[in-house]
């Protein structure tokens, strides 16, 4: 039986991540890292399934930082140091599964080797190009929106831009040159390449040095490794031309990224079944709980859970 990997990050809300792991294939081992902001307690008393793994290396999440990345190589290895799987799958705590789990198994099973990671070539996209092409500083200080250091950080990150000091999209290391590519921080990888991502993030300064003033690495990351590499990208999931949206580049996750993320609720169900998506983003212990009945009684019925 194909053998699955789920890397989670959580913030809050236990009892939904209770419920998403005891959701998912009983098979599979979750590797959980919690914010170092939150009570890891709370998460702790609550689920203490013998194949869910609370990971000790945590770290302070700020969104569009390389500590984003952090977090996800450090579940990445843990999973690589906890034994043999056929597929890593990237989840957040606000996740949840639509398709039944024997189709969700079969699906990984059939998959021969697929990596399930989309991208696009961050050169020539037009504005987009330009916001990834700004130096940003100090991304991974845990400054609130609209403090003095946070509009700080900003003026610094236009001033720099505004003296035509800018970051290039192809990535000049002292062995190899790098296209920049972008996704979705939401995938599945077989463990080949994350274990040659892992290798890059701990032995590539040059690499990682560039995403520490890149934005948001956890979009880019992964991806630049990947399809920089022709033992990789034809096993990926390139998209061609313009960029459209972050939803095109997210092959298994449901996100409605209209309002920010919206938080989904009974009056989306439609639109998450006929998506075709594996899973779905963001629900809410409280707010989606309709949606959740309706997805497990869907699941119920279209495939035996497994």
């Amino acid at each position: 039986m194909v053998k699955l990997a789920f890397l989670i990050s959580a913030h809050k809300d236990p009892i939904h991540l209770k419920r998403l792991i005891d959701s998912l294939p009983e098979s599979s081992e979750f590797f959980i890292h919690i914010d170092a902001k939150s009570d890891i307690r709370l998460f702790t008393e609550a689920i203490d399934q013998p194949n869910a793994h609370f990971i000790e290396h945590r770290v302070n999440v700020c969104w569009g930082s390389i500590n984003e990345v952090e977090y996800q190589m450090e579940l990445i290895r843990a999973a690589l140091a906890a034994g043999s799987f056929d597929y890593l799958i990237t989840l957040s705590g606000m996740d949840y599964p639509v398709w039944s789990n024997s189709r969700i198994l079969e699906f990984f099973d059939k998959a021969n080797g697929k990596i399930f990671l989309q991208g696009i070539s961050m050169l020539h996209q037009g504005k987009l190009s330009q916001q990834y092409a700004k130096l940003r500083f100090f991304t991974d200080k845990p400054w609130a929106n609209g403090t003095l250091l946070s509009k700080a950080r900003n003026g610094l990150r236009e001033a720099v831009s505004a003296l035509g000091v800018r970051k290039t999209l192809t990535i000049h290391c002292p062995d190899k040159e790098y296209t920049l590519y972008k996704g979705a921080a939401w995938w599945a990888i077989t463990p080949d390449l994350a274990l040659d991502v892992l290798n890059q993030w701990d032995n590539n300064e040059h690499l990682v040095g560039y995403f520490k003033t890149s934005f948001c690495p956890a979009e880019t990351f992964v991806q630049t490794v990947a399809f920089n590499s022709p033992k990789y990208a034809d096993r990926c999931m390139l998209a061609q031309g313009r960029y459209k949206s972050l939803t095109a580049l997210t092959p298994l996750t449901f996100i409605d990224y209209s309002t920010n993320i919206k938080i989904l609720d009974e009056f989306d169900f439609d639109r998450i079944t006929k998506s075709g998506k594996m899973f779905c983003r963001k629900v809410v212990t409280g707010e989606s709980d309709l949606l959740m009945t309706l997805i497990d009684d869907a699941r119920k019925e279209t495939g035996t859970e497994a």
